[in-house]
């Protein structure tokens, strides 16, 4: 009775929740880059933040300092910028991000033209499903022309505004799949690989999902297909679309409830 009494508790404190949590960890520097729509000079975090308020999810937390614990969010997007900056994480900053995908079983997105570089052989890293398989070119020789989904997410194709032009097509790490699956690539062929965007759902108690991305979301250009139409992908994976986790709870709590039938 115990059980039933803790998870209906649970379904109760969730069913008020105004929808799905979200953490976008502005970790880029400060850094800008030109807007494909002609806003001027804007940071990584806009259109994430744009892209998901057109998908419903308003929900937004943006924060400079990564909290210690990030149980009580339904996903958790980190922006790390390009080079030269290429938003380091620190060893604290990689154990919480681990300890949210192990223990709470979250749902994270992780963006920057280095962290594959930086953090390929990272313990975090090897949660992402994902592998580093070369730095890329320097801007003047240019590495993303189109971005186009493949497999689940065949349809989608942006043109990278920044190609040969700014500092988001410098070093654009290539990336492969290890128990992942590429979902979007370069149509220009990469020294090694043109993966650029790789997703992971982990099975287990509790599982949990990533999105690495050596793309700048910002960077694509609106054209046929719109940034949101992206986004609109990435929230379907994460399952946050309207409420959260379609029970309410957040990651944690449904940890907790999956434990009790252990």
């Amino acid at each position: 009775m115990r059980v039933w009494f803790s998870i209906l508790a649970l379904c109760l404190a969730g069913s008020s929740a105004p929808g799905a949590k979200v953490l976008v960890w502005d970790h880029d520097g400060g850094q800008t880059f030109a807007d494909p729509e002609g806003r001027g000079a804007v940071g990584t975090e806009r259109a994430v933040i744009n892209a998901l308020a057109a998908n419903g999810v308003a929900n937004v937390e943006r924060k400079f300092v990564l909290p210690y614990n990030l149980a009580g969010f339904d996903a958790v997007f980190v922006l790390c910028g390009f080079w030269p900056y290429d938003g380091r994480l620190s060893y604290t900053e990689q154990q919480i991000l681990e300890d949210y995908l192990s223990r709470d079983g979250g749902n994270l997105y992780v963006e920057g033209t280095e962290v594959g570089r930086r953090y390929g052989q990272a313990t975090l890293f090897r949660k992402f499903g994902a592998g580093f398989a070369d730095d890329g070119r320097t801007m003047k020789e240019g590495n993303v022309d189109v971005a186009e989904g493949i497999g689940r997410w065949a349809g989608i194709r942006f043109e990278y505004y920044s190609y040969r032009s700014d500092k988001p097509d410098a070093y654009v790490d290539e990336l492969t799949a290890t128990a992942g699956e590429v979902t979007v690539r370069s149509s220009r062929a990469g020294n090694r690989s043109n993966a650029r965007v790789v997703v992971y759902e982990a099975e287990g108690e509790p599982g949990y999902r990533v999105i690495v991305s050596s793309l700048i979301f910002g960077a694509l250009a609106d054209g046929k297909r719109k940034k949101k139409d992206l986004m609109a992908k990435y929230v379907a994976f994460f399952e946050i679309t309207g409420k959260s986790n379609n029970m309410g709870i957040a990651p944690a709590s449904l940890g907790r409830v999956r434990a009790l039938f252990r």
